[in-house]
């Protein structure tokens, strides 16, 4: 219960990532708020949060335009009187490069809109509540790509590396309020946007005949020192440390959460 009393905004909530990292909040102790394009699946991860014995608030919010990412500060806000935790999840993945010339310059722009221009938004929402009462945990989730540079979709990796360089703006600005600032970078998570890239990965070379599954496990073999692949959960109980007073003096640092990728 290290977060007993405490209310989270999720953006992104409704399934995954965002799923386990709303369960995860919520087992600790705190409320949450859902913030999704896709109410449904909000909804579906709202009951299982209600039945952990938590307060949540489901919110229809596209959180690459401010009139509804100011909205759903307000209505959290009224609803709980605070907002403690912000776990900026919600993000998209664009089209494979593969070579970079494959990319179209609307890849490039929604990656920006919602991978990053967002994180602002939501943050431009938050933050002036969290710095009048002089504390706040940001969690922003990247990924393994943004640190590595990955070719697979150069849109998404760069905006990756951008949210990481994000992190440590905002870390800088608002230390003096307390408001510690952080970044997680999952690595190989069997997710949709995985069972995407495997798929378009098994009409290719020496990958044909393979399903998407088989390549998925091929890659963590290949990749991952630890040689398993990661869950939404490892990403969940990450968030709840970072969000927890153990986390305290930790502030603008990406937290790899990828068995090892970053250093093989």
């Amino acid at each position: 219960m290290r977060l007993q009393g405490k209310t989270a905004i999720v953006t992104g909530g409704g399934g995954g990532i965002g799923r386990a990292i709303a369960l995860c909040l919520a087992r600790e102790g705190a409320n949450v708020c859902l913030s999704d394009v896709q109410l449904e699946g909000a909804q579906r991860v709202a009951q299982e949060v209600e039945a952990l014995g938590r307060r949540t608030l489901v919110v229809p919010c596209d959180v690459a335009r401010w009139p509804e990412v100011e909205q759903l500060a307000a209505k959290t806000l009224e609803a709980f009187g605070q907002i403690d935790i912000l776990v900026n999840n919600a993000g998209i993945f664009t089209p494979l490069g593969l070579p970079f010339l494959n990319n179209t310059e609307e890849d490039w722009d929604r990656a920006y809109a919602v991978n990053v221009k967002a994180h602002f938004l939501t943050c431009k929402a938050v933050v002036p509540h969290m710095m009048a009462r002089r504390y706040g945990k940001i969690i922003n989730i990247a990924s393994i790509a943004g640190q590595l540079g990955s070719t697979t979709s150069p849109p998404y990796s760069v905006s990756k590396g951008a949210v990481i360089t994000f992190t440590r703006c905002l870390a800088r600005d608002l230390a003096p309020y307390n408001i510690n600032v952080n970044a997680i970078c999952p690595g190989l998570l069997w997710t949709p946007m995985w069972h995407y890239i495997a798929e378009s990965l098994a009409q290719k070379g020496t990958l044909a005949g393979l399903t998407p599954r088989q390549i998925f496990e091929k890659r963590v073999q290949e990749w991952v020192p630890l040689q398993r692949e990661q869950t939404p959960e490892d990403i969940g109980h990450a968030v709840v440390f970072l969000a927890s007073e153990e986390a305290r003096n930790i502030t603008g640092h990406a937290l790899n959460v990828d068995g090892g990728i970053y250093m093989h």
